[in-house]
C-alpha cells in the first residue's frame, strides 16, 4: 500500500470466530498500527457459546502478525450489545481521540479504511459531523454530481468511525426519551411524520429494554446535537451476520433483504459542494429500507409496541 493506516481500528466480537476471521483478514491486510479489541463474555449454561467466544478472543490474537500496538478488553461476564459497545468505545476513548469501529461479521473492501481516515480526518473540528459511515442504501446513480460521499441524517452501523467530541454525547444517563418532543418540534432533520411514528417506535423499544441495541441510542444522541453523518457513493462494508448466530440480523427480519455488494471507491475523494444532506435520497432510504423493516415486524409486535408508548406518553 501506498498509504498507511495511523486511524486507531476497534474490533467488536463475540462468539463467531468463522465470521470474525473474515474481518480480521481485511484488518490484517489494512495493518492498522492501532488495533483494539472488545470482546464481550459468554452467556452462562452454554458451552457452545463459551466455545465461540473463546476461540473468537484467540483468532484477533493469532491473526496480528505485524508491528502494531494493540489491547484486548475480555469481558468475563455477558453485557449484550447496547453496554458491550457503548462502554467498549468509553474504554476506546479514554486512551485515543478518534477510531474507526468494525464488529465480527462486517467485512469491509480494503478501500474503507483509507477512505475513513481521510474524512475522519477532514471533519475531524467539524462539530456539525457526528459519525462516518462505510455502509449504504443508495444507488449510485442517483446522486448529484461525483461527489465521493454525502451527508446523511442517519447513521449506518455497518463499519462507521467518530471522534471522543461526538461520542462525548452518547445517552449513556437514558435522558433523552423525554427530550423526544422538544427534538421532534425542532425536527432539523426534516422527517415527516410517518417518518417520526417509525423512529419514535423505535427509540421506545429500545430504551424500554425491548431491545438489547446501541445505535439508536446514537442516532437520537446526535439528532440531539444536530450532527449529521458521512457515506460513502458505494457500499464499503458487506454484513455477513445474517444467520441464527445473529443478534439481530436473523434470518426472518433481514436475510429478503438486498444489499448492496461492495465495492472499491475510488481516490483521489471528491468533496460535495454542500454540507446539506440530500432529502430525497434520505427519503428513499427510508421507505425502501427502513420502512421493509417494519413491515416485517408482526402485527401484534406493532399494536403492542404502539400502546406502550400512549402508556408512556
Amino acid at each position: 500500500m501506498s498509504w498507511k493506516l495511523t486511524t486507531p481500528v476497534s474490533v467488536f466480537f463475540y462468539r463467531r470466530p468463522d465470521h470474525f476471521r473474515q474481518v480480521m483478514t481485511k484488518i490484517r491486510e489494512a495493518r492498522p498500527a492501532v488495533l483494539f479489541g472488545v470482546s464481550d463474555g459468554p452467556k452462562p449454561g452454554s458451552e457452545e457459546i463459551k466455545k465461540g467466544v473463546k476461540e473468537s478472543r484467540g483468532v484477533f490474537r493469532e491473526m496480528i502478525d505485524w508491528p502494531c500496538r494493540w489491547e484486548l478488553l475480555e469481558r468475563e461476564t455477558n453485557l449484550g450489545s447496547y453496554l458491550s459497545v457503548s462502554q467498549g468505545l468509553d474504554w476506546v476513548f479514554e486512551r485515543v481521540g478518534e477510531t474507526i469501529v468494525l464488529e465480527d461479521d462486517t467485512v469491509p473492501d480494503l478501500s474503507f479504511f483509507r477512505f475513513m481516515q481521510e474524512v475522519l480526518e477532514t471533519y475531524r473540528d467539524d462539530l456539525r459531523v457526528g459519525a462516518i459511515c462505510g455502509n449504504n442504501y443508495d444507488d449510485p446513480k442517483d446522486w448529484p454530481g461525483e461527489q465521493s460521499y454525502r451527508f446523511t441524517r442517519y447513521h449506518h452501523s455497518w463499519g462507521w468511525g467518530t471522534w471522543k467530541r461526538a461520542w462525548q454525547c452518547f445517552d449513556r444517563d437514558e435522558k433523552l426519551l423525554l427530550e423526544i418532543p422538544r427534538i421532534k418540534k425542532e425536527n432539523w432533520m426534516k422527517l415527516s411524520r410517518r417518518e417520526w411514528a417509525y423512529w419514535e417506535r423505535c427509540f421506545q423499544r429500545t430504551y424500554a429494554r425491548k431491545l438489547d441495541a446501541w445505535d439508536y441510542r446514537w442516532t437520537l444522541s446526535l439528532w440531539n446535537e444536530h450532527m449529521s453523518c458521512i457515506i460513502p457513493r458505494v457500499n464499503l462494508v458487506r454484513n455477513i451476520g445474517f444467520d441464527e448466530h445473529a443478534t439481530h440480523t436473523v434470518d426472518r427480519d433481514f436475510a429478503s433483504l438486498e444489499m448492496h455488494k461492495v465495492e472499491p471507491i475510488r481516490f483521489p475523494l471528491t468533496n460535495p459542494e454542500k454540507e446539506d444532506f440530500f432529502e430525497s435520497l434520505d427519503k428513499r432510504v427510508f421507505s425502501e429500507h427502513y420502512r421493509k423493516l417494519e413491515g416485517r415486524r408482526g402485527l401484534w409486535k406493532k399494536l403492542r409496541d404502539r400502546l406502550v408508548g400512549i402508556k408512556r406518553a
